[in-house]
């Protein structure tokens, strides 16, 4: 099924696994081009999701985020690049994954 949503509507979105945990936040859409003839599409390829752990729960997003780009991986930072299929956007306000946070896990090792 095709469907249109405005990025800015999902950018920032808090994610959950299938079974309610939270995964991260929405940072970025991975899209591909898809030329037609009577003009072009977007489509999304992939979901990129940042989990800041304890420290965002601490100190909200935005704060957390600045950390990051100055401390890196000493905050614990988490980024995870979702395949668009595993995203359930019936609810765009509240994305969801149809998988587990352990089929992300395994998803991100191999």
């Amino acid at each position: 099924m095709s469907r249109e949503l405005l990025v800015s509507h999902l950018i920032g979105r808090v994610v959950r696994d299938a079974d309610g945990h939270k995964v991260g936040r929405i940072e970025e859409l991975l899209a591909r081009i898809e030329l037609h003839e009577h003009g072009n599409d977007y489509v999304v390829a992939e979901f990129h999701v940042g989990a800041y752990g304890l420290l965002e729960a601490l100190t909200g997003g935005v704060f957390a985020q600045k950390l990051v780009q100055r401390f890196g991986p000493l905050v614990g930072y988490r980024r995870f690049r979702i395949p668009w299929e595993w995203m359930d956007l019936s609810d765009p306000a509240h994305p969801r994954l149809n998988h587990t946070r352990a089929d992300l896990d395994a998803l991100a090792a191999s």
